[in-house]
């Protein structure tokens, strides 16, 4: 099995050699500088990952300070932009297509705002502000050098492929070869060989285990004693698989397929935690977290003392605990195959919604299904 990364969702990773052409001669707004002084701070493991997502040449032979011109001059490549343009995020692509022009100072982002755009190189931590990010300077007017309708196509092509495999990886943790392709072909009636998905991940600045060994990929944040364990009970269980519009959603990392209870504890949160009404979601999620964790009665109360929640009496706990049992039975689990416990222990199919081929795609691209992954 392949080594896993820790780290944030996906990390950068190889990505393909290529010539450096393509310089942008007009860079009077780029404070080489500024963007030196930010990348100083990385260290030389650091630069030498995004050298190589970036396909920096013989980026092994420099020296740091060498090591961190040769990142900014390609970083200003019209080749690179575009592979940024291609590859990032959309919350990435919407804060870089929104800031073009403008100053880099004007807007902060949270990590996950700029994530794609930060594994580049082309966005870094406020050193003012804890947890907030910036695009650099001269990031913001490369857009519109690669915004173009050749790229706008290149762009859907590789966005289509990444949120099948992320939904893929979400719901199962642990995905085949041959299941990818069963879902490249059902979803997008598409063939691709084992080599074309190797290839296809290598080239993505995303970090993704390949076991090529096994033919299957892993989800970046499990450990091998977590992949052991899932691996044994997913056995020879069927995967989930539902319709396309319903599938593609877990490709967002925070997206929940609530059941009821999951409902009802939102409610709980809302009537029972005296914190400010923005807060409430996030609780939810913590108490999430704490329940699929597996953690004891004990230190879910204690938790919620930490809130000033104190439940009084046996009754109230015990309403508590059962809303808790059952959203575990009612979550989709890697161990099931994206399964929920609950649908392993009834017959009942539940039918989901297809998407029409004038409706808006399920990918967020904007374009009518039938214009985009419907095609």
């Amino acid at each position: 099995m392949a080594a896993t990364v820790a780290g944030p969702d996906w990390l950068p990773r190889k990505g393909s050699c290529g010539k450096m052409k393509g310089i942008i001669k007009e860079r009077r707004s780029f404070n080489v500088k500024s963007t030196k002084s930010h990348l100083k701070s990385y260290n030389m493991n650091d630069l030498k990952r995004l050298a190589r997502t970036i396909s920096v040449k013989n980026f092994s032979k420099y020296k740091k300070d060498d090591l961190i011109d040769a990142i900014i001059e390609r970083q200003h490549t019209t080749e690179a932009a575009g592979y940024a343009y291609k590859y990032i995020d959309d919350h990435s692509f919407e804060a870089w297509k929104n800031t073009g022009g403008r100053g880099p100072t004007e807007s902060r982002y949270n990590l996950e705002e700029l994530f794609g755009l930060y594994i580049l190189g082309y966005a870094f931590e406020d050193s003012e502000q804890e947890d907030k990010f910036f695009i650099a300077e001269g990031i913001p007017e490369l857009f519109a050098t690669v915004d173009n309708e050749v790229n706008r196509e290149a762009r859907l092509r590789v966005q289509r492929k990444l949120k099948l495999i992320r939904a893929a990886l979400h719901l199962y943790g642990i995905v085949s070869f041959s299941q990818l392709q069963h879902l490249f072909k059902k979803y997008y009636d598409m063939e691709m060989t084992s080599a074309e998905l190797v290839s296809f991940l290598g080239e993505s600045p995303y970090d993704i285990s390949i076991d090529e060994d096994n033919e299957q990929i892993i989800i970046d944040d499990m450990n091998y004693a977590q992949y052991e364990m899932v691996k044994k009970l997913q056995g020879n269980l069927p995967y989930y698989e539902p319709e396309f519009g319903k599938f593609i959603k877990f490709s967002d990392p925070n997206y929940i397929d609530e059941s009821k209870a999951h409902r009802a504890l939102k409610e709980w949160v809302k009537d029972n935690v005296d914190v400010p009404r923005d807060k409430h979601y996030s609780v939810y999620i913590s108490l999430l977290q704490l329940i699929m964790q597996g953690s004891k009665k004990d230190d879910i109360l204690q938790y919620l003392m930490t809130l000033n929640v104190e439940l009084q009496n046996a009754g109230s706990q015990r309403e508590l605990m059962d809303m808790m049992a059952e959203i575990v039975e009612n979550t989709r689990h890697f161990k099931y195959r994206g399964h929920k416990e609950s649908e392993l222990n009834s017959q009942t199919v539940v039918k989901e919604v297809k998407v029409g081929r004038n409706d808006p795609c399920p990918c967020g691209s904007g374009r009518k299904y039938k214009k985009c992954c419907g095609r």
